[in-house]
């Protein structure tokens, strides 16, 4: 990921987590977003649209290492042992849709799954069974709706005004079905959306194909700690 790459990152993720969301993250003066778990081993799926906006994003670490699940919220584990394992990793900071843009044909859905489906398909490649993620109960709702295999790990708790929620993702060929299908994608297989390979991906940014980033999104109503 290039320096250009990584400050519209950090940039568009303050503008959904801090000023949309209200969390205390970040660096309001540079009004930027990045933590202790962006780093050189860190990877960063982003979608842009037509345009070169960033659109959407989603962090991938396995929990071999420091995550924000096992570091910061290990209370939303509910008693279970902090997962460490090669085969176990976690989605962290996944939003979806452009802020202040209003979306009316429903396309920050389509880009949610397609992103959460280039996550599992990353993961499949790197011999990753399941995904931790500590997220909303409206992103937990799209993953069931698609008929994604999740699960809870622990009742919803309240963080910074918003209920919050630690779940695992099955990272197998059901789930990925599942959410090309939804998505609309051709066949329903998930095969049909490109993947990027552990060497482009690990701390860089994984471009979403163009067709599934529509110009027009909505302002984040997809969203994930």
């Amino acid at each position: 990921m290039s320096p250009q790459q990584l400050w519209a990152l950090a940039r568009y993720r303050h503008q959904v987590f801090v000023q949309r969301l209200g969390w205390q993250l970040g660096d309001d003066q540079a009004q930027v977003e990045l933590d202790q778990f962006d780093h050189p081993e860190t990877v960063h799926l982003v979608a842009e649209d037509d345009s070169g906006r960033v659109a959407g994003c989603a962090r991938l670490l396995p929990t071999t290492g420091a995550y924000l699940l096992g570091e910061v919220f290990a209370e939303l584990l509910n008693g279970v042992a902090v997962p460490n394992s090669a085969q176990i990793w976690e989605l962290s900071r996944f939003a979806c849709g452009i802020p202040n843009e209003t979306d009316r044909t429903g396309t920050v859905k389509r880009l949610a799954e397609q992103l959460l489906l280039q996550a599992l398909q990353f993961c499949k490649t790197c011999g990753v069974h399941q995904l931790l993620a500590v997220t909303t109960p409206a992103v937990e709702r799209i993953m069931r709706r698609a008929q994604v295999e999740v699960q809870r790990l622990g009742p919803p708790v309240i963080h910074e005004g918003e209920a919050i929620l630690a779940c695992v993702i099955a990272v197998n060929e059901r789930s990925m079905q599942a959410l090309a299908a939804c998505a609309g994608l051709t066949g329903g297989s998930a095969a049909d959306v490109q993947t990027p390979d552990a060497t482009s991906a690990s701390g860089s940014a994984a471009e979403v194909p163009g067709d599934m980033t529509p110009r027009h999104c909505a302002a984040a109503l997809a969203h994930a700690a």
